[in-house]
């Protein structure tokens, strides 16, 4: 019994910290892999500006992924639950027997 109750609090442990990490990382809806870096360089002689676009390697998780796994957790967590609560209703009814 030990194992589905360490199961289901793993699970929901994931749910929430999978959320958390989408909602500190901007709440995208998809993920992204890289960021556009803009570097403006002004010309002294002509005084035009000139921007120069690059791409960083930088992960931001979005609901595409998390969406899915807190899903899949939370209802592994939530089976859990309900195992657990079915199984405690079962021994009480022992009890009154």
């Amino acid at each position: 019994m030990r194992g589905w109750k360490l199961l289901q609090w793993g699970a929901a442990f994931i749910a929430v910290a999978v959320l958390l990490v989408w909602a500190l990382q901007g709440m995208h809806v998809f993920t992204k892999q890289q960021r556009k870096v803009v570097h403006r360089e002004e010309d002294p002689l002509f005084g035009t500006v000139r921007e120069r676009v690059e791409w960083q390697p930088d992960f931001r998780l979005g609901l595409d992924i998390a969406g899915p796994v807190a899903v899949a957790a939370g209802a592994a967590a939530a089976l859990g639950w309900w195992r657990a609560r079915k199984a405690s209703a079962r021994r009480m009814s022992h009890y009154h027997e």
